[in-house]
């Protein structure tokens, strides 16, 4: 049988594997570097030239771990707060804080509160109040409705609710520049005039309606009334819208009367 011939060196020894013939960039076969093999070269396995190839990769990560935890948490923070309720505070007594200087100035002296509401929620509170002015038989009622969104931007909402009318056949309101952010003054067969305001996270409704008094179903008035239409009363709304956005932002009197009826939901 003929086996394979033995390959012989220059003095007729066997040739013996020898070390992989090294790369001159001083890298074996695999990539890594003579030497930085654990055991290899004399170094110990765990030794500090394998380490130095890991740490980078630790560090990145605890760095992006880190990272994402500190983006959470103050997204966390950020929700938890709420958007900014710019100053304005909650008004269980709406009605008292609303002097309505201008409206007594052009519809009469003011009467009793007919009406108080007030419903507190840790996404909204909401306060409602009307008033009467003027006499018998040209009298008025004046309402008012607070409403502090604590949670959500009230802004959306407000242009798809006040910016169209509230029935067809009626002119579209009227925006007024310079009153909060954005208000609409609107008027319904010169009887009824709304004016709603928004600022920030507030939005603030005033409302006149003319009063006609009757006996009875069958019998007559008592007296014709002799009310004014109620296109020019805007003037006076806005003033007094004003001046009750001015005192929401500031500390409440100290003279309060009693908390109307309150309602947590």
């Amino acid at each position: 049988m003929i086996s394979e011939p033995e390959l012989l060196d220059d003095d007729g020894e066997p040739l013996r594997p020898g070390p992989p013939h090294p790369d001159p960039h001083g890298r074996g076969r695999d990539g890594i570097p003579y030497g930085s093999r654990p055991g290899e070269g004399g170094a110990p396995a765990g030794g500090t030239r394998w380490e130095r190839y890991r740490r980078p990769w630790v560090w990145t990560l605890v760095g992006a771990l880190g990272a994402s935890l500190l983006w959470a948490g103050g997204l966390a923070a950020y929700r938890r707060g709420g958007p900014d309720l710019d100053g304005y505070r909650t008004a269980p007594s709406l009605c008292a804080e609303a002097p309505l200087s201008a409206l007594v100035t052009a519809l009469g002296k003011r009467g009793a509160t007919t009406d108080a509401q007030a419903y507190t929620h840790p996404a909204l509170d909401r306060s409602y109040c009307s008033v009467h002015l003027g006499e018998h038989p040209t009298a008025y009622e004046v309402s008012l409705r607070y409403e502090l969104h604590r949670r959500t931007d009230p802004g959306p909402e407000f242009e798809a609710l006040h910016r169209e009318p509230y029935t067809s056949g009626e002119p579209a309101p009227e925006p007024v520049p310079g009153l909060g952010e954005k208000a609409y003054f609107s008027v319904s067969g010169g009887t009824y005039a709304d004016l709603v305001v928004l600022d920030g996270p507030v939005v603030l409704t005033l409302s006149v309606t003319t009063i006609a008094e009757y006996i009875d179903d069958t019998g007559p008035p008592p007296g014709q009334p002799s009310h004014a239409p109620l296109d020019g009363v805007k003037e006076f709304l806005v003033e007094d819208a004003r001046e009750t956005l001015k005192r929401l932002r500031s500390a409440p009197p100290p003279d309060l009367p009693a908390t109307p009826s309150s309602d947590s939901r």
